[in-house]
């Protein structure tokens, strides 16, 4: 048999032109030898006896304009498990059930075409059977599904593998004939293989954890809590388990045995026309500090409104007016000594350290405690003040050994005061932000970390060393950060949220330590934003006021992990020559040049 081609027309307007003898030029085809497109047309003897019969639909189309469909597809509507759309069954899926002329009708069609299908060569057979292969039209009985079974997954992956063995994608892309293979295993390596091949080193990643959202499980209604991004109105006794919230002019105490108790009176600071800016537990013992907006003071004890026969005395134990009369913003207190100390920071910018005087009490007499309040039996005490920001005071933290305070402002920034000596406070370094600083939390277990919180125009969590003032690590946040806590059995961080996406508001986020991944979330379907935030006593849960009125209790870890006193491993600072200067040993051998 003569040797065919597969021809095509070569239709440019360069010459590629052969002069015939008498002068005139005539245009000749290109054509590409069969040697070279095998892969493109197999079954090329199938063109010598081509019958244009034997191509043919045994129904044929009415329309001359649409093309008729290959044999394979006619036998696959005759099987009933598919059905073409039409304008009888475009609102009814009852065309399946039809008449039975429509039966007999298809019956025949099928035998004709089964009998068409007869006449074919072999050579035509097996080029129908690749393209059905191939279309994975291959069986009548075919259930057809949108999922690869893992057992057609290993057939592939071993038909594969024995057919090629080990060696590179490309090698055997370039090397091997794929015409021996079966259709569906040759396209079903091919397409595997450029994944592969386009990334050689990529890994299979497990995808994100999603992120766990949360519910409070306590909700306490608080009528008349201000709005107030300065203000730090809600605290958590570490002796009593009792919850203090200022509302405007009042104070209360809440308690899962009491309810809510009243502290102060509204009409005690409306008189003033003074409101309730700041409130604070001592952590280890039963007073507590109401801070106003004119520089007042105020001491309680829990003993007082608990364990007195005389509920209806509501006066103060003590009250001291600050020479400033600006308002009292935030408190923090020292640990357990011979004297009970705070500081407390100011609208002006002044930090003040005071100290609670207390006698020996040998009087148990509590109904006489206003006769001995003369003698100054309890009493508060200034020891010393000093400016430590340009503007009002926002945040206050004191870090584990009391020798370090950080002092967060409205100037955009945090100063860092050494305070070994309580009456020589010696400004170390100023950490800057974009904004208004009142989250600050110095970490429990890392006793060199410092974690700063901006405000609405900066929206960045800062991570610093506080013996050199570096900055470590930063991640930006949605929102307001009002409060930064840190946990005290994980490697984690928990951050509260005011102003931000008001579309879809964060409330709380909590973050891994030093990765800083989201492994928990608060969201809110209404615009909410968290005031203040405080830790419970047993450092499982944590209250936050928000501007709703509403004061939410929300649990985040279990008492399963004990207390971590201190972490001394490699990745906490994130910095070879910072983790040497704090004593840790890193696990790998590197040369600092």
């Amino acid at each position: 048999m003569a040797t065919r081609h597969l021809y095509y027309r070569y239709n440019s307007k360069s010459s590629n032109k052969n002069i015939n003898s008498s002068g005139n030029s005539t245009e000749v085809d290109r054509f590409i030898p069969k040697s070279v497109s095998r892969n493109a047309y197999k079954s090329i003897p199938m063109l010598n006896g081509f019958d244009i019969s034997y191509s043919e639909l045994c129904e044929k189309s009415p329309s001359p304009e649409r093309l008729s469909s290959p044999e394979f597809f006619n036998e696959l509507r005759n099987t009933g498990h598919y059905e073409s759309i039409s304008t009888t069954n475009e609102f009814s899926m009852s065309s399946i059930s039809s008449s039975s002329e429509s039966q007999v009708t298809r019956s025949g069609s099928a035998r004709a075409s089964r009998n068409d299908y007869s006449k074919l060569t072999k050579e035509q057979k097996d080029h129908r059977k690749n393209i059905a292969h191939s279309l994975g039209f291959q069986l009548p009985d075919r259930v057809f599904t949108f999922e690869t079974t893992s057992a057609e997954i290993l057939e592939k992956n071993k038909a594969i593998k024995n057919c090629f063995g080990p060696g590179s994608c490309a090698e055997i892309r370039s090397t091997f004939d794929f015409s021996t293979l079966s259709p569906d295993v040759a396209r079903y390596y091919i397409a595997n293989s450029n994944a592969r091949s386009a990334s050689p080193q990529r890994q299979i990643q497990r995808p994100a954890k999603r992120v766990k959202s949360h519910i409070p499980y306590r909700v306490l209604d608080a009528p008349c809590l201000r709005n107030d991004f300065y203000s730090n109105l809600i605290s958590w006794s570490r002796t009593t388990n009792n919850v203090l919230v200022g509302l405007g002019c009042s104070v209360y105490i809440w308690s899962e045995k009491e309810g809510a108790v009243s502290i102060l009176d509204h009409q005690y600071l409306s008189e003033k026309r003074d409101l309730v800016t700041c409130v604070s537990f001592c952590p280890y013992n039963t007073y507590f500090i109401v801070g106003t907006k004119f520089g007042r003071i105020l001491l309680y004890d829990q003993k007082e409104f608990f364990h007195s026969s005389n509920t209806n005395e509501k006066e103060p134990v003590f009250v001291f007016q600050t020479e400033s009369f600006k308002g009292i913003c935030c408190l923090e207190w020292f640990k357990p000594g011979e004297i009970c100390k705070f500081y407390v920071g100011e609208e002006n910018g002044n930090v003040s350290l005071f100290e609670i005087k207390s006698l020996h009490f040998s009087i148990k007499n509590w109904s006489k405690r206003q006769k001995l309040e003369d003698e100054n039996l309890i009493g508060l005490k200034l020891h010393s003040t000093y400016q430590a920001q340009a503007q009002q005071v926002c945040g206050i933290s004191l870090n584990e050994h009391a020798n370090l305070l950080a002092v967060g402002g409205n100037d955009n920034s945090c100063s860092l005061w050494d305070i070994s000596d309580l009456d020589k406070p010696i400004k170390k370094f100023v950490l800057p932000h974009k904004a208004a600083v009142k989250a600050i939390a110095f970490c429990p277990w890392s006793k060199s970390l410092l974690a700063t919180g901006g405000g609405s125009k900066d929206r960045c969590i800062k991570f610093w060393h506080t013996s050199t003032g570096t900055l470590l690590d930063e991640i930006y946040t949605s929102g307001q950060v009002t409060s930064l806590i840190w946990s005290l059995r994980h490697k984690q961080i928990v951050a509260t949220f005011g102003f931000g996406d008001t579309k879809n508001p964060v409330l709380i986020t909590l973050y891994s330590y030093p990765k800083l991944s989201k492994l928990l979330e608060v969201r809110s379907p209404n615009p909410l934003r968290v005031l203040s935030a405080v830790i419970s006593p047993s450092s499982m849960a944590i209250c936050v006021a928000t501007n709703d009125e509403t004061i939410r209790f929300y649990e985040l870890w279990n008492d399963k992990e004990e207390i971590i006193n201190e972490i001394q491993e490699s990745g906490i600072y994130g910095s070879n020559i910072i983790e040497y200067m704090e004593g840790i040993e890193t696990t790998h051998n590197k040369r600092i040049r």
